[in-house]
């Protein structure tokens, strides 16, 4: 009985320890504000990724079929704060930049991060006055590969 309840103990904190080892720090600023009012959030799971596939082309429907989130949340009212938080949980989750574009109105930044569990995240910010928006794209990809997803008009 003793030893049952050893193997019980050991199996749930190699459960908890797994799950913990993937959550990845852009999860907390997604579960802060989506539903918040002021906030919209949208979120593609890999069920409604394989459909957009549905008829792409052979490149496309491959990538989508390796993603298992798209996530989006935008605010027009409280972009600064939005921004400054996605920006310190990419600094902090050692997100390399990928490339930065600004004008006169609007920032964006481009980050990408190889996860240690052999997918990948790619994470956009961007920012125009007091309107701001974030997008999450994880799964097994390349950078390369995320120019793709401009093909998908669905």
């Amino acid at each position: 009985m003793k030893l049952l309840k050893i193997i019980c103990v050991f199996l749930f904190s190699a459960f908890f320890l797994s799950a913990a080892a993937q959550e990845r720090g852009i999860d907390s600023l997604f579960r802060e504000y989506a539903g918040k009012k002021g906030y919209t959030s949208v979120v593609y799971g890999s069920r409604m990724l394989k459909m957009m596939g549905d008829g792409a082309s052979v490149q496309v429907k491959e990538l989508l079929d390796n993603i298992d989130v798209i996530r989006i949340i935008s605010t027009e009212t409280f972009g600064r704060d939005l921004r400054d938080e996605a920006l310190g949980i990419a600094d902090d989750s050692s997100y390399e930049l990928v490339s930065e574009v600004k004008d006169d109105e609007v920032s964006t930044s481009f980050f990408f991060r190889e996860e240690p569990c052999g997918k990948s995240s790619f994470l956009m910010v961007t920012f125009s006055g007091t309107a701001s928006a974030v997008l999450d794209v994880y799964g097994k990809f390349d950078v390369r590969d995320i120019s793709k997803l401009s093909a998908i008009t669905g």
